[in-house]
């Protein structure tokens, strides 16, 4: 009897366990079914009815696995481990459910104890590995991929998710490596080509990555960021418009793509179409109102529509929103230094540098140009070397650099940087405008036609360098060439009085007065800013014709209409030369160096004077500033030679007079003025140097031959 009652006091707990797996067997069914709420509710009662029910345990961390709940899922994993600790495969499972987490280090724990307790097929590696690469160690990812790809060589994910591992160690050429064998195992895997494009980008190698972004908007037409990212293709290969379709077409799909109006409309900026590019910065400003960059870039492309004013409050609001903001101060220099506001482009090149955290040397090229625009060449000077120093191919500095030293009239130093300028960027035509002026003080006017003629195949709408080469053209005597450029140049709609003025200097040159002056009424008529010009060139036609009295009147009337026009000081000069008021005429050269520093060939004419005055003194330093600003100037020697005759040292005079014709063997005043200084001194040779001057067209040589030479 008492064995009976033994056996029955169990009944009720072997009742219940088999109970437990009643609702345990109804669950998996469920589950099956893709019923997995109501499967959850069964494994719960059969856990409940019997709480040693390991399997109810793991079959329902499955069903939380299937319905996306890792937390509980990883308590009963844990659950059936205290139960079962050598069991690989839940420490696998478990592991799979943390990096559904995002917990990575809890989940390389289980992958190791998995591969510990003998669990090693290419998955759990693979597992482990994506693990790694997501908790940012992507050594140890590879290493992991790599034995993953070893037990199963023709999975081309493996391949994959390792190129995915080796670009973010900076590994690309290994990356492509594998990404292209991945797509030599199945060509459709997606994703790869955008991969591989992505390091291919990354190796500058941007042509084969514009190809397999392609691939990857064939595969999938709607993947925004491959559209994006080969946009960023284009435009480091400067295909600006190619660039902008790309953008465009990404930000349709996807107008919340980061910072994707702003590439857009640095892309149109490149193209010149600063009102497309400000249309999209626009946009971008409306979606993000607190970015001091896109405020900045606004206005350089404000600045570019010479909407100067605009472009400064862009950069206001830009400082406003970062009061470091380094590119803006020095982009708010610039525009000043535009403006002539030199102090205050100084005070914010000083910003610029204070805050500098790029360190490419544009902060001290801004600093430099204001401080040559305030005549502080040393400080000049030091910034741009240091803007060269912290960035080597910056073509702007060596271009400043190279101005500074034509102001100091360290002409080969200036000559070597602009070639370098140059060499940087073919298309830097401020450095070829620089370039041009500096071979211009040489003499070497044949190579300065050259520099302004490539300034405006780069800057072909440059209204300042169509004019510098017209009148280089003039100054070299190639009037037909300048009248011929001038007449392309001049259309219906050219309303630059400037222009008109240079057409009048080069028919005047040619001998024609009365077109010139018909020049110079027109641009008079056409813009009133050019009225000055006007009587000062034609009292110049007046004097070439002998109307003394009428130029006398002329240059007046253009002193009355500006008295900033140095030429019309320095026409008057000329003519008081010739009345032989030498005091009155060295007056107006200081006149024309006060307002018009730069110009140079004024220091030789003034020498002269001097001469005539008897104040030797000035005129050596006079010479002496005209040779080292122009030491190849043939007009200099002439006026030199002419003031030691004056003095009575005439071999020298006429040593000066050999060297200009040397220099200058085309110049007519230079052969004119060695005859009448030969025929002054009884030297009948000096006819000879006359006739020569008078085949080289001179008509004031042709006067004196007739007066001089029977």
């Amino acid at each position: 009897m008492k064995r009976l009652l033994i056996i029955i006091s169990f009944l009720p707990c072997l009742a219940l366990a088999q109970t437990s797996d009643v609702f345990l067997n109804k669950a998996n069914e469920q589950v099956k079914q893709h019923q997995f709420k109501e499967a959850l509710a069964n494994f719960t009662y059969a856990i409940q009815l019997n709480g040693n029910n390991i399997k109810a345990y793991q079959y329902r961390a499955d069903d939380y696995i299937k319905m996306g709940d890792y937390q509980p899922a990883i308590v009963d994993f844990t659950k059936v481990l205290t139960a079962d600790p050598g069991n690989a495969t839940i420490y696998s499972y478990r592991a799979n459910a943390y990096s559904n987490l995002k917990d990575y280090t809890d989940a390389i724990k289980d992958f190791d104890k998995a591969i510990e307790l003998g669990l090693q097929h290419a998955d759990l590696y693979h597992y482990r590995a994506n693990a790694k690469l997501n908790s940012g160690d992507s050594v140890g990812a590879v290493g992991d991929y790599s034995k993953a790809i070893a037990l199963a060589p023709k999975d081309p994910e493996l391949y994959e998710f390792r190129g995915v591992a080796k670009a973010k160690m900076n590994d690309h050429k290994g990356a492509i490596e594998d990404y292209t064998y991945a797509l030599s195992i199945d060509p459709r895997l997606p994703n790869v080509h955008y991969y591989r494009a992505n390091s291919e980008g990354s190796l500058g190698d941007y042509r084969r990555a514009i190809d397999d972004y392609m691939a990857a908007i064939t595969q999938d037409p709607q993947n925004a960021n491959a559209i994006f990212y080969m946009g960023n293709m284009y435009t480091n290969l400067k295909q600006y418009k190619e660039a902008i379709g790309a953008y465009s077409r990404a930000l349709d799909i996807n107008p919340n793509i980061q910072n994707g109006y702003y590439y857009l409309a640095k892309a149109a900026a490149n193209t010149d179409d600063n009102k497309l590019a400000i249309e999209y910065f626009n946009k971008a400003i409306a979606r993000n109102q607190s970015s001091a960059e896109l405020y900045l870039y606004r206005g350089i492309a404000e600045n570019r529509l010479a909407d100067t004013l605009t472009a400064l409050n862009d950069f206001d609001k830009a400082i406003s929103l970062d009061h470091k903001y380094s590119r803006a101060f020095q982009n708010r220099g610039d525009v000043e230094i535009s403006r002539k506001d030199y102090h205050a482009a100084l005070a914010d090149g000083d910003s610029a540098v204070m805050y500098d955290t790029d360190h490419d040397g544009y902060a001290y090229v801004t600093r430099g140009k204001a401080k040559t625009a305030l005549q502080d060449t040393t400080g000049a000077l030091a910034d741009f070397t240091t803007a060269i120093t912290l960035n080597k191919q910056n073509t702007e500095a060596y271009t400043g650099r190279g101005q500074v030293y034509d102001e100091m009239a360290r002409y080969p130093e200036a000559l070597k940087d602009l070639d370098k300028a140059i060499e940087l960027f073919a298309g830097n035509s401020y450095a070829y405008d620089a370039r041009g002026k500096v071979k211009s003080k040489l003499g070497d006017r044949k190579g300065a036609i050259a520099d302004f003629k490539k300034e405006l195949e780069v800057d072909p709408k440059n209204k300042e360098a169509q004019l510098r080469l017209s009148r280089e053209l003039i100054a070299d005597r190639q009037y037909s060439e300048a009248l011929l450029f001038l007449n392309k140049t001049i259309t219906a709609a050219t309303k630059n009085g400037k222009f008109y003025i240079e057409r009048g200097i080069a028919m005047g040159y040619l001998g024609d007065y009365k077109g010139s002056n018909d020049q110079y009424v027109l641009a008079m008529k056409i813009d009133s800013t050019v009225k000055s010009l006007a009587y000062s060139e034609t009292a110049h036609n007046e004097m070439r014709q002998g109307k003394y009295d009428e130029a006398s009147k002329d240059i007046d009337k253009a002193i009355q209409k500006d008295q900033n026009n140095d030429g019309a000081y320095f026409y008057r000069a000329n003519l008081k030369m010739f009345q032989k008021n030498y005091l009155g005429a060295e007056y107006d050269y200081i006149s024309v160096l006060l307002i018009n520093p730069d110009a140079i060939e004024t220091y030789a004419y003034r020498g002269l004077s001097e001469a005539y005055v008897g104040d030797t003194s000035a005129m050596r330093a006079d010479f002496d500033k005209a040779m080292k600003l122009s030491p190849k100037s043939s007009n200099n020697l002439v006026l030199r030679a002419k003031s030691k005759i004056v003095l009575n040292n005439y071999p020298g005079g006429l040593k000066d007079f050999d060297r200009a014709i040397e220099l200058d063997p085309e110049s007519g005043d230079a052969w004119m003025s060695r005859g009448v200084a030969k025929l002054d001194k009884g030297d009948q040779g000096g006819c000879d140097d006359l006739k020569k001057a008078v085949g080289l067209g001179s008509a004031e040589a042709a006067s004196v031959v007739k007066t001089r030479c029977r």
